[in-house]
């Protein structure tokens, strides 16, 4: 259960550590900012150099407060923050929000800075924002605990959109822009360096609060990665969608983040795994958490993603068939019934096919549109409904509203309409369309992709209901951990196919040979034709380092390739240490995959799948989702390859053996998690793939310990 953090952004009582008389000030505009919003708590003021600060009197020391506020603000120099913070956990006050920049964004100094009132904040139990934030404003409540622009303004509309930012005057320019779009907020708050409490701890929060209903988040990167999942179980439980502005996505953008609050970006396509695995919808400008926001305050949920388009204009649909299809949704035929119906009322020159196009004729036939409409909700094949009435405005568009919200009110389906009329020619349009919560976008692309985020969700909820009756793979190997325990080299290959052949993922038959002669008699063992590959911890790319033959079919010639393996390994890398040669079985045929575990720091063990071989590097077509796995996770992994065609019998390709290679994926996930103190990585490339009822086999390996810190 996460920290009830009511108090926090609905104290009864806010004491202002080192309040000043200058409102021009970071430390003299929190006070000025709680009266002026209308904070109905009392005010402390701290500062033993004034009487009174905005007509409240000011106390010289927090010991001196005649009560125990709920939340205090610290607006001093960073070397003072560790005593006042002191001070704060003495009182009892359990909440803190510290403004104070020179911390962990600074470097080495403030880092230590930063680390002792993370200690002082756990030894008294005080639940800290910041350091190096801007505040937080409860919404519902009028405190506005905070500094600049956001703070000095109008009262933000209320609402049940929660927010929180890593960056306080970008995240508060976005709050502004959002307002001013009409979005209503419950909470929102600047967490900066998280010294304390983290975006996702808020996210948590968010979750359980009951006058939340959206939750909004930029993010540049968090320590606690790995409760995303948790996290994010809770929101869709609770059907409450996360937007997630992630930054810091490239190399120049992590650098900036770390110096500007201190948060490492970690691997984006961890962070991409986490959300898709949990429904966080991603958000890549304002205007997109406005739109999302618009269309999950509807209330509706698709049941599917088909999606009935239904235009004036046949420009339009066009443009919003293209965005749906590549968003991700399905714009397919609708019942034969629905098209000969449609086809009755609908004129000649117009379309009774999804897109429907009933054309300028709804100025002639004004009831056209919702007898289309109606004959749409009610075809079973229809999950979702998008309206595009391009630029209708004046009293006509004011009954086609009227119109939808009566439809939309009848019907579990969600209906949204893409409609580019100037506010002042179609006023009461649009605000019949808002009081009846049918969500209206300026353009056939916004609205496509806000009921892609809306369908996204939807999914992930049902995903979570499969999820849960699903069992997971659970494997100890006290073998394999003790192959780890200690190590500081990389597994070679050898190794690290012994390791996961433990876990139950089937691997090549092949032997470990210090000469040539025993070399000769592996391969009489294992019959021929055979392989032989070097093995040493220090040559990861054994192809490169020349030290791989293939396709051996004879004694003399299986000698001759292991003086030739090591005479290259040792040219290539010479200080390289050898371990020998594997000589193994020949497997051919198949389609090669690549598949591995990585161990993050911030989100711990993942598992990968992917195009392997030599195609890993050049195209990149991976998929990764954080351990542990259930079964349908895994087939999602794989379905989503773009290469995934090559494993489904794509131009008469025989059928490969997927479920082998679930198999294989639940297994990497019991390894993952059951030697995730011990593995860093670890790739297996190739995995052979071969046809259905054929199985998998690991045809190369490597693994790489994890090191003490």
């Amino acid at each position: 259960m996460a920290r009830n953090l009511e108090r926090l952004f609905n104290p009864r009582a806010v004491a202002i550590v080192g309040a000043s008389q200058n409102v021009k000030t970071i430390s003299g505009q929190p006070v000025w900012a709680l009266a002026k919003h209308g904070y109905a708590g009392t005010l402390y003021p701290v500062n033993p150099k004034y009487q009174e600060v905005e007509g409240h009197r000011c106390y010289p020391s927090i010991a001196e407060l005649p009560e125990v506020p709920d939340l205090a603000l610290i607006l001093v120099a960073a070397a003072r923050v560790p005593q006042m913070l002191r001070d704060v956990g003495r009182k009892g006050i359990p909440f803190c929000i510290i403004f104070s920049s020179g911390f962990a964004e600074t470097g080495a100094a403030g880092r230590a800075l930063q680390d002792e009132i993370a200690a002082i904040a756990a030894e008294y139990s005080v639940a800290v924002v910041g350091p190096n934030c801007q505040g937080m404003i409860g919404v519902t409540d009028d405190v506005y605990a905070g500094f600049g622009s956001a703070f000095s303004g109008d009262n933000f509309r209320r609402g049940s959109l929660s927010m929180t930012t890593q960056s306080g005057g970008f995240g508060y320019g976005v709050v502004i822009l959002a307002e001013e779009a009409g979005l209503g907020f419950r909470s929102v708050v600047s967490t900066g360096n998280e010294a304390g409490l983290t975006t996702t701890d808020f996210i948590e929060w968010f979750t359980q609060d009951p006058q939340t209903k959206v939750i909004g988040a930029y993010m540049e990167g968090v320590k606690d990665a790995h409760r995303l999942l948790e996290v994010g179980d809770h929101a869709l439980d609770a059907d409450k969608p996360v937007l997630i502005w992630k930054v810091g996505n490239t190399e120049v953008g992590q650098r900036a983040a770390a110096s500007h609050t201190a948060n490492l970006g970690g691997a984006l396509a961890l962070y991409e795994a986490a959300f898709k695995q949990r429904g966080m919808i991603r958000v890549r400008d304002a205007n997109e958490l406005i739109d999302y926001t618009q269309v999950f305050d509807s209330g509706k949920r698709p049941a599917g993603n088909r999606v009935a388009i239904v235009t004036i204009s046949g420009g339009g649909g066009i443009l919003m068939a293209d965005q749906c299809v590549e968003s991700g949704l399905s714009v397919g035929s609708l019942s034969p019934t629905s098209e000969a119906k449609l086809k009755d009322i609908i004129p000649s020159f117009g379309s009774w096919q999804n897109p429907i196009d009933i054309t300028a004729g709804i100025f002639n036939n004004p009831e056209m549109l919702a007898q289309a409409m109606q004959i749409i909700v009610d075809d079973p094949t229809v999950d979702s409904i998008v309206v595009i009435n391009a630029s209708l405005q004046g009293e006509i568009a004011t009954l086609r509203a009227q119109e939808l919200v009566e439809l939309s009110a009848k019907t579990s389906k969600p209906i949204l309409t893409a409609w580019s009329a100037r506010e002042k020619f179609a006023a009461d349009a649009y605000r019949v369309l808002r009081e009846g919560h049918v969500p209206r976008f300026a353009t056939p692309v916004s609205c496509a992709k806000a009921l892609a985020a809306l369908t996204t969700f939807a999914e992930a909820q049902r995903r979570r209901v499969r999820e849960k009756a699903e069992s997971v793979l659970t494997l100890e190997r006290p073998e394999a951990k003790a192959m780890l325990a200690g190590r500081t080299a990389d597994l070679a290959e050898f190794q690290a196919k012994a390791l996961i052949a433990q876990y139950g993922i089937p691997v090549t038959a092949e032997m470990l040979v210090h000469d040539r002669a025993e070399a000769a008699a592996a391969a009489r063992s294992l019959g021929y034709p055979v392989v032989l590959k070097v093995q040493s911890a220090d040559i990861a790319h054994k192809t490169e380092a020349g030290g791989v033959r293939i396709g051996l079919t004879d004694e003399r010639a299986v000698e001759q390739a292991y003086d030739e393996v090591i005479a290259s390994a040792k040219a290539y890398a010479p200080d390289a240490v050898i371990d020998g040669v594997s000589v193994q079985e020949m497997v051919a045929g198949g389609t090669e995959l690549i598949v591995g575990v990585q161990n993050d720091p911030l989100f711990g063990p993942a598992v990968m799948v992917g195009l392997g071989g030599i195609h890993a590097e050049v195209f990149k077509d991976v998929s990764f989702r954080l351990a542990p796995l259930t079964r349908s996770v895994a087939e999602s992994m794989l379905r989503e390859l773009k290469s995934f065609p090559l494993l489904d019998g794509v131009r008469g390709r025989p059928l490969a053996d997927v479920e082998a290679v679930v198999d294989t994926l639940l297994a990497l996930s019991a390894l993952a998690i059951d030697l995730k103190d011990h593995l860093a990585e670890l790739d297996v490339n190739p995995l052979l793939v071969r046809e259905r009822g054929r199985g998998v086999k690991a045809l190369d390996a490597l693994a790489k310990p994890r090191l003490a810190t």
